[in-house]
């Protein structure tokens, strides 16, 4: 079965983490490729390497989620 890449964006480090490592994102078909601390952090990441799936937080130092997806829109 071919895996989705997925981007985790959480600035709290035990949150992101737990994300991480606790989900088995195997069992629905995704792997961890990238994680990011806020949104600028993503989408320095995604320059390199868009992923297929972005899961992040709301509430976030420097870039919100919210603002990184209009950006993530307007790019990719």
């Amino acid at each position: 079965m071919s895996m989705y890449s997925l981007l985790i964006v959480e600035d709290e480090d035990t949150i992101r983490q737990g994300l991480v490592n606790q989900v088995p994102w195997d069992r629905f078909g995704f792997s961890v490729t990238a994680e990011a601390r806020h949104g600028r952090e993503a989408l320095e990441l995604m320059e390199d390497q868009l992923p297929d799936a972005v899961l992040t937080d709301i509430k976030m130092p420097v870039l919100n989620g919210i603002d990184l997806m209009g950006a993530i829109k307007q790019r990719h």
